[in-house]
């Protein structure tokens, strides 16, 4: 750890490092991956001395990313592209990790952890009267949207 950090930061990186030890996951680096993630957080947080104003070298990710973001603002929604309808916009949309797959792809990795849980059996189980409860929590919270439920009386008795 650099000379300054705080006792917090202190104790974070003994941490991180004996976690990384154990799981043995970076071999002979878990110092250098420790330092590295406190290093990383402090920088976040504003508590390392900021760089001269002189230097202006960035990165080419970073700029890469500032142009996406400037282009992507300044153009207009093209008519081709489909009314998104149902869940809102992800916030990871570049792909990667979970949050950037498809509904679909998560509900199957959900199902499958559901599965694995009900054969490992560690999964919960409602008891009736648990399942009563939770049902009519989810009737009376769908009941308080008035649109949602105009909707339904107006269609009546369809299917």
């Amino acid at each position: 750890m650099p000379r300054g950090a705080s006792p917090k930061r202190e104790r974070q990186y003994k941490h991180i490092k004996q976690s990384a030890k154990k799981s043995g996951r970076y071999g002979g680096r878990a110092e250098e991956v420790a330092a590295r993630t406190v290093n990383k957080i402090r920088r976040e947080k504003g508590e390392t001395k900021s760089k001269r104003s002189g230097s202006k070298k960035t990165s080419t990710r970073s700029r890469t990313r500032a142009r996406k973001s400037s282009t992507s603002r300044s153009s207009p929604r093209s008519s081709k592209s489909p009314a998104r309808t149902g869940r809102p916009r992800r916030a990871s949309s570049n792909g990667r990790g979970f949050a950037g797959m498809s509904d679909k792809r998560q509900r199957e990795i959900a199902a499958a952890g559901g599965r694995a849980a009900h054969k490992q059996g560690t999964a919960h189980e409602f008891s009736q009267a648990e399942a009563r409860r939770a049902g009519q929590k989810g009737g009376e919270a769908v009941s308080r949207n008035r649109s949602h439920m105009a909707e339904i009386g107006r269609r009546g008795g369809e299917r």
